[in-house]
């Protein structure tokens, strides 16, 4: 593991942008007294709107040669996702030094990619999957200190105890059976008692760095993980180990993060897991090699991820409420807040349905379409909000579309919407009504839409608001599809 690495630890990344399906692997200086050590590589999302950032940690094993190894940045490329690879060097656990490494990092990525510092997660490859818990737990205990504040952490093929770790060395030696191993538990033994001292001596020492002890039935570090997303993911075919290595399972790393795993479902973490790799892993050469990062799902795990830091999805989207799709109509589904209209504070999911005219300006059904919006908990629904909201919603349509269709300004109209409250219809918890003035971009011209909003209070954790929009009177035949979608939905 470590000792076949030496020979490629010095190789350094000569290009300044490497081109990867379709992506550009940057490589970003953080530090200009060592442009050759202190880089790290950076893939910005496809959309270039960078929705969260996963930072993947590496020690030993150098960042050109482990990218390659895996499709994780490729996922999150199509995902909205920016994804870091950072190298901490030849260290074993979180130490000083590796701890203001990875802030350096983390803060020069927030500057230079205007990151959102709550929409960070963390992964740890190999040696480096217990320094990225133990960063993880700091940020928790120590939340000044660190410059991000990381909302899971997933570790692959890592210690996580290094208690476990200076007594996984000392089985190994004991067994002298495997020379790779053999020469990596003496450099790591080596390593730790020159840094730390052996366990006996200094469990102190140990203590501080390790994210996890097993062997203390106490609580320990991991209590700050309670609350938080984690997983580990191994290579679990033991009966391959057991041939190919005379490795048993308590050979290798698992007895450590499956019970750590275990106490943090104990504690109440009902989302702590162990992922065992539904393939065996292997190197982009096709060697077998147990600790590959490819046994990591990676579409599996981007969408975990996307989960994590709630980005809404649309694609994977699976509603709990039902809301029909006439024969026909289009839909569209987007997040609340809304990118155009920021004005608007709910908080949820915008579902769309579009009559079949909507786009056609000879269509008598011509933007007449229906929208939910399904939000969380129960926010303030009232006129004078409505009428807010739907002035800053279609204000910022009308912008973004004046822009992209180079509208001249002599054609522009204000956007002013007027809603009213009235007589409350059968299951509504309260029903409004009104208009909306605006320009017709599509046409242009200045436009008046009807509109007919619907509140309900679904459940204790959704409300759901129903617009039916058209220029079209209430009488009109596509207003009647409109009033049977509203009658067809159901909150659950």
């Amino acid at each position: 593991m470590i000792t076949r690495l030496f020979a490629i630890l010095t190789i350094v990344i000569s290009c300044t942008v490497l081109e990867a399906n379709a992506q550009y692997i940057e490589r970003v200086v953080f530090d200009n007294s060592d442009s050759t050590n202190n880089i790290y590589l950076a893939v910005p999302p496809r959309s270039h709107e960078i929705k969260g950032v996963v930072v993947v940690v590496s020690s030993f094993y150098p960042l050109n040669a482990l990218v390659p190894e895996t499709k994780l940045h490729n996922v999150a490329y199509a995902n909205d996702l920016l994804t870091v690879f950072v190298s901490v060097q030849e260290h074993l656990y979180a130490d000083s030094a590796t701890l203001a490494r990875i802030n350096t990092v983390m803060q020069h990525v927030i500057t230079k990619y205007k990151a959102d510092p709550t929409k960070f997660v963390l992964a740890g490859y190999d040696f480096a999957g217990n320094i990225a818990l133990r960063y993880t737990e700091l940020t928790r205990q120590f939340p000044a200190r660190y410059p991000v504040s990381p909302q899971a952490v997933f570790t692959v093929s890592g210690p996580v105890d290094v208690f476990g770790l200076w007594n996984w060395c000392e089985r190994i030696i004991r067994k002298n059976y495997n020379n790779g191993q053999l020469g990596d538990a003496g450099f790591i033994k080596d390593l730790l008692t020159r840094e730390l001292g052996t366990p006996n001596e200094h469990p102190e020492r140990y203590q501080e760095v390790t994210p996890f002890n097993r062997a203390d039935t106490s609580i320990g570090h991991e209590q700050y993980l309670h609350h938080l997303p984690v997983r580990v993911y191994y290579d679990t075919d033991i009966a391959w180990m057991l041939k190919e290595k005379h490795n048993s399972l308590y050979d290798t790393y698992v007895p450590e993060a499956s019970e750590l795993i275990s106490r943090l479902i104990a504690a109440g973490n009902t989302n702590a897991e162990f992922i065992s790799a539904a393939q065996p892993g292997r190197r982009i050469n096709g060697q077998r090699y147990p600790d590959a990062f490819s046994i990591v799902d990676e579409t599996d795990c981007v969408l975990w991820i996307k989960r994590t830091l709630d980005i809404f999805d649309p694609v994977n989207y699976h509603p709990s409420y039902k809301l029909n799709m006439p024969p026909g109509w289009a839909i569209e589904r987007f997040p609340v807040p809304i990118d155009f209209a920021p004005e608007i504070l709910y908080k949820g999911v915008e579902d769309v349905r579009f009559a079949p005219g909507w786009g056609d300006s000879t269509s008598e059904e011509h933007w007449s379409y229906a929208f939910l919006w399904w939000l969380q908990g129960k926010p303030v629904v009232d006129a004078p909000t409505l009428s807010k909201y739907l002035t800053a919603y279609y204000n910022g349509l009308v912008q973004r579309n004046i822009i992209s269709r180079k509208i001249p300004v002599e054609k522009q109209v204000p956007t002013v919407a007027d809603i009213r409250k009235v007589k409350t219809l059968a299951e509504d918890t309260e029903t409004y009504s009104g208009t909306v003035k605006m320009l017709n971009y599509l046409v242009p011209k200045p436009q008046v839409l009807n509109c007919l909003i619907h509140v309900r209070n679904c459940t204790p954790e959704h409300t759901a608001i129903f617009f039916e929009v058209s220029p079209q009177p209430a009488t009109h035949a596509i207003r009647k599809q409109m009033d049977q979608l509203w009658r067809d939905f159901r909150c659950e």
